[in-house]
């Protein structure tokens, strides 16, 4: 007779498991961090939360391109191109008019430095909205790439 083990069969992650993996714990440490950003705080954030965050980021970079390589030719094609288009919108939508208006001295835009209290604020703000654009635009487009495939 052949007896079959009733212990189940290991099996290796399979290359949609990783990738699933990735963006899920991608979301929840951004997320994470998001959440506990002491940017609020009157001292700002302390050395350690920085080094930290600066840790996380330098990590980040191999493991973005190891989850590209897990990507199949097509998948991948989709995500450069999204972000291609997504990075030229967005400069254009940034800065273009901001680099136009440099040459109008007398036209003033509202200070963000007094509505925010400080520059720092201010900074983060303005760097807050490019990053948004940024990420709006890739969606939007490797949105409408993947739907017009599916």
């Amino acid at each position: 007779m052949n007896d079959t083990s009733p212990a189940p069969e290991k099996t290796k992650w399979s290359r949609q498991n990783k990738i699933n993996i990735y963006i899920v714990g991608s979301l929840l440490i951004g997320g994470a961090i998001g959440f506990f950003l002491p940017f609020n705080a009157a001292e700002g954030p302390s050395g350690l939360f920085v080094g930290l965050l600066c840790l996380v980021m330098i990590l980040g970079v191999p493991a973005t391109i190891h989850y590209t390589k897990l990507l199949d030719e097509l998948a991948r094609h989709t995500h450069e191109v999204a972000f291609y288009w997504g990075a030229v919108f967005t400069i254009s939508i940034c800065f273009v008019p901001t680099a136009a208006l440099i040459g109008f001295p007398a036209f003033e835009l509202p200070s963000l430095e007094t509505q925010l209290g400080t520059r720092t604020h201010a900074f983060a703000a303005g760097m807050g909205v490019v990053l948004g654009i940024l990420l709006a635009s890739y969606v939007a487009i490797w949105a409408q790439i993947w739907l017009k495939r599916k």
